[in-house]
């Protein structure tokens, strides 16, 4: 095997490693997430109680720290010429995801009450930037 096709190789699991690590993350938060979100749109927050909204903000925490991980990861990797501007725009998609897990992760606030509104723009941005990294993924994998 020569060097790009080395360096192919290597990049390929990286990519599938960020894949794997998005959807371990997003099946592990998502019964979090789906009760702070109807406690938010039912104006419940409040009867969440002071345990269970800690360990929901902490394992948000912990997943958005896994995604900055792997975004350093990203950072770091080597993509085949052919792939470089594609990388570099996944990147920025990838970076923005993490931004909006993080600001997600800020709407809860110390009082045990949540910035809806920052929740809810956290939440668009993510949803844009997973759109944005399914489009480069998928032109990723076409070209490797």
């Amino acid at each position: 095997m020569n060097k790009t096709q080395q360096r192919t190789m290597r990049y390929a699991q990286l990519i599938n490693g960020m894949i794997q690590n998005l959807e371990d993350n997003q099946t592990d938060l998502n019964s979090d997430y789906e009760r702070l979100k109807e406690a938010i749109e039912a104006d419940k927050v409040a009867d969440i109680t002071s345990d269970d909204y800690w360990t929901i903000q902490e394992n948000f925490q912990k997943g958005t720290d896994s995604y900055k991980d792997q975004l350093q990861k990203l950072k770091r990797g080597q993509a085949p010429a052919k792939l470089m501007g594609t990388h570099h725009l996944l990147l920025d998609a990838y970076e923005e995801f993490v931004d909006g897990c993080q600001d997600m992760v800020d709407s809860m606030l110390d009082d045990r009450t949540v910035d809806s509104e920052k929740f809810l723009m956290a939440e668009q941005a993510q949803d844009t930037a997973t759109d944005k990294i399914s489009k480069y993924i998928q032109k990723i994998t076409q070209l490797i």
